[in-house]
């Protein structure tokens, strides 16, 4: 890669970022992946497969950023709106963010994706928050020297001014 700091992958997928639902059982004893879930997954691939077109999987390791956009509640006052938009809530509610990075992670992580395996991934860097319109969106960088300096020096919890050193 050229450029690291451009990502490799970028995509957005449009409308309210979907958990990933816990595995059901039926009373059979099959297990299933929820339909809502499975339909969200699908679209990110559908998604995926049309960004990737004529490029083949990244096999190098990668480092994934995920941004969870919620809209606001139709029930909330216009102040409340207004300062959301402003940033002074945050989106500390329902769905937990490592549901929707699951649900994300699983709809671009493929043979013909954007990563070839989900273990690929060294680094993984995620958020919600509330904005004018829901979407999720996904950068994936190929790990290259700066890339590294750029993005995970800084996230190091022990290179912290004031946190302890690992022993």
């Amino acid at each position: 890669m050229d450029d690291n700091r451009n990502p490799f992958f970028r995509l957005t997928v449009e409308g309210a970022p979907v958990a990933k639902g816990r595995p059901r059982m039926t009373k059979t004893g099959r297990v299933y992946t929820p339909a809502k879930t499975r339909a969200y997954e699908e679209r990110i691939r559908q998604l995926t497969a049309i960004e990737m077109v004529g490029r083949p999987a990244t096999e190098s390791p990668v480092i994934v950023h995920v941004a969870a956009v919620f809209e606001s509640p139709p029930s909330w006052s216009r102040t409340k709106r207004l300062a959301l938009l402003q940033g002074a809530l945050s989106h500390a509610v329902k769905p937990d963010i490592d549901n929707v990075v699951k649900a994300a992670l699983d709809g671009i992580c493929f043979e013909n994706g954007a990563v070839r395996d989900d273990k690929q991934i060294v680094e993984l860097c995620a958020f919600k928050h509330y904005g004018p319109h829901a979407r999720l969106m996904i950068d994936v960088f190929e790990i290259g020297s700066s890339t590294v300096d750029r993005f995970s020096q800084r996230w190091r919890a022990w290179e912290r001014p004031g946190w302890a050193s690992p022993k």
